[in-house]
């Protein structure tokens, strides 16, 4: 059984949206932003989807990381080039979530 089916429908919705997020923009968004994509009025709701979402492997948070949201089970490639184009445009965080990137993968730097 993959991660996707283990989602309630609500969830497979919030995580299309994630990913439909981070194509358009080449970063993830942040919590409030995710309260937007939802309809929700509190960025607390996002942060309980968010938490929910995590704890069925759906996606990975970097705690203290304002756009710290991974898609678990993207391609490292997919990732690399999100990054890439996220430092290229100097958005936030971009430097903290590359040297995560790096580090996850045993990188030194």
């Amino acid at each position: 059984m993959t991660n996707t089916q283990r989602l309630t429908v609500r969830q497979q919705e919030v995580l299309a949206l994630l990913k439909g997020f981070i194509k358009e923009h080449g970063y993830p968004p942040t919590q409030k932003e995710v309260a937007c994509l939802m309809g929700a009025t509190s960025p607390n709701a996002a942060g309980d989807m968010l938490r929910s979402l995590q704890r069925r492997d759906a996606i990975s948070i970097d705690p203290g990381v304002a756009r710290g949201i991974t898609i678990n089970g993207q391609s490292v490639e997919e990732e690399a080039v999100a990054l890439l184009r996220s430092m290229v445009l100097g958005e936030e965080q971009a430097w903290e979530k590359s040297f995560a990137f790096l580090k996850s993968r045993g990188v030194s730097v």
